[in-house]
């Protein structure tokens, strides 16, 4: 006989079920939202009958959430986000529900592994809104890289190429052949860019991202030490000077 069929399993089983409030503990639904509702054994000991239970080693869990704590589908909780991507087009899919996707999300559960998720799934997977708020942010970024891009405070320079002051540093992108170099504060850049385009972004970018001003922040404490350093040689050769010639005076 399936012990699953037996009457006091199927007693003991609505017992566990009005005791957790007639909904499923992990997503809240009842047999009114058409849910199926089981009842999960959090641990097995060799020998019992399923009946064989505290109440408190039992759950109730709708048919997908059981589905899902076994192993057999995804888990619908307990997800932490790991990081994004952009992939340029609608070339991935969600992991999760299958829809077509540009913005991935990487999430992880200790009992599943990772998987590349969309931006819903993601915040109903995380229990959080991390993957709105960070989607929301990426898009207004490329809105205002958009718009620094196609600045009409751009000026053209006498060179060929262009100028612009972004957050008191002057820009220029010059040509160099059929491509282009940064110039930003008379620091000459290293790097060559296909396009004017590709340059433009690169500097909204080092600008943005809070780069820049680092390395110029560093740069200026380097220029600092320096100076210091100058001025200190310069007195201690004064020293030296004075020394000397007090000497010199006494030797008379």
């Amino acid at each position: 006989m399936n012990l699953y069929n037996h009457a006091e399993w199927v007693r003991f089983r609505e017992e566990v079920i009005k005791l957790d409030g007639g909904r499923c503990v992990r997503c809240y639904r009842s047999r009114e939202d058409d849910a199926v509702l089981q009842v999960h054994h959090k641990g097995y000991a060799p020998g019992r009958k399923p009946w064989e239970y505290g109440h408190t080693e039992c759950e109730t869990l709708c048919k997908g959430c059981h589905a899902a704590e076994h192993g057999f589908i995804p888990p619908k909780s307990g997800w932490v986000l790991l990081g994004s991507d952009d992939l340029g087009d609608l070339c991935g899919n969600c992991e999760y529900c299958g829809t077509q996707l540009r913005y991935t999300y990487a999430v992880i559960h200790p009992a599943w592994g990772a998987m590349a998720v969309g931006t819903d799934c993601c915040d109903n997977l995380t229990g959080t809104m991390l993957a709105s708020e960070h989607h929301e942010k990426y898009i207004k970024m490329l809105e205002r890289r958009k718009r620094f891009v196609s600045s009409k405070r751009w000026k053209r320079s006498a060179r060929g190429g262009c100028w612009i002051v972004q957050e008191n540093l002057r820009v220029f992108i010059v040509p160099r052949g059929d491509k282009y170099r940064i110039t930003m504060d008379n620091v000459k850049g290293k790097a060559d860019y296909l396009s004017l385009v590709d340059a433009k972004m690169k500097v909204f970018d080092f600008i943005e991202t809070g780069e820049a001003r680092a390395f110029f922040a560093k740069r200026g404490s380097s220029a600092r030490r320096h100076r210091q350093r100058a001025r200190a040689d310069r007195s201690a050769t004064s020293d030296v000077d004075w020394l000397s010639r007090l000497i010199e005076l006494d030797s008379r």
